[in-house]
C-alpha cells in the first residue's frame, strides 16, 4: 500500500509591507501648526472685539484718533478736538456707523481668511503635502490683506495688537511651510506609502505524488 508524504502547506502571501515606518514629524511642521493656529486665534479674537464693540467702539475710535488724524474717520485734515463738540445729531450719528462698518468688513474678512488657512493648516498636518502646502501659501498671503489695512489704519490698540500678531503668525506659517524639514517629512510620507514586493515563499509546493515508504 502506498502512502504519500504530504508536504508542508506554504504560508498565506504576506501582505504588502511599507517601505518603511512612518516617518517622524519634524519641529518645522509643529511649528507651522501652532503659528497658523495663533494667527488664527488672533484674528478671531480681534474681530470679536470689534462686533462685541460696535458703534461704541467706533465713538471712541473717532476720538481717540480725531486729534491727529481725522482724515483717518473721513472728517477734514483741520479739524480739531473743540470741533468735535458741534458735531451731534445726524451727521455724528452717521460717522460714528460708517467707522463701524468699516471696522466690521474688516473684522469679517479676517475672520474668512482665518478659516481658511485653518482648515488647509489640517490638511498640512498629515501629509505635508504639496499641494496643501501651497493652499496654505496662498490663504496665507490673502490673510495678510485685513491685518495690513487694520496695521495701515488708526484702529482701536486691542484690535492692531491682535492684528500684529496674526500677521507675524500667517507670515512664519508660510515660512514653515518650505523649510527642509517639511519638505523631507513630505518626501518620507510619500515614500512610506509605496508598497514593496513580498519575499518569495521558501517553499515550492509538491509537484506529483510522493515515492512510496
Amino acid at each position: 500500500m502506498s502512502h504519500y508524504q504530504v508536504a508542508p502547506a506554504p504560508p498565506g502571501p504576506r501582505r504588502a509591507v511599507r517601505a518603511a515606518r512612518a516617518p517622524r514629524r519634524p519641529g518645522s511642521l509643529t511649528a507651522l501648526v501652532w503659528t497658523s493656529v495663533i494667527s488664527v486665534v488672533s484674528a478671531v479674537i480681534g474681530a470679536l472685539f470689534v462686533f462685541v464693540g460696535g458703534e461704541d467702539l467706533a465713538d471712541d475710535n473717532i476720538r481717540d484718533v480725531v486729534g491727529d488724524h481725522p482724515d483717518v474717520v473721513g472728517l477734514p485734515s483741520h479739524t480739531s478736538a473743540a470741533d468735535l463738540k458741534s458735531l451731534s445729531g445726524p451727521l455724528w450719528d452717521e460717522l460714528v456707523s460708517d467707522r463701524a462698518g468699516t471696522l466690521a468688513a474688516r473684522g469679517g474678512f479676517a475672520i474668512f481668511t482665518a478659516v481658511a488657512l485653518l482648515a488647509f493648516t489640517l490638511c498640512v498636518h498629515r501629509k505635508a503635502a504639496v499641494w496643501a502646502r501651497v493652499c496654505v501659501t496662498i490663504s496665507g498671503f490673502v490673510a495678510l490683506f485685513p491685518h495690513i489695512l487694520i496695521l495701515g489704519d488708526y484702529e482701536p490698540e486691542s484690535v492692531m495688537a491682535l492684528s500684529l500678531v496674526a500677521l507675524l503668525g500667517a507670515l512664519a506659517a508660510i515660512v514653515c511651510c518650505w523649510l527642509p524639514g517639511t519638505r523631507r517629512y513630505a518626501r518620507d510620507s510619500r515614500a512610506s506609502r509605496v508598497p514593496v514586493a513580498a519575499a518569495p515563499s521558501r517553499y515550492a509546493p509538491p509537484t506529483g505524488p510522493c515515492p512510496p515508504l
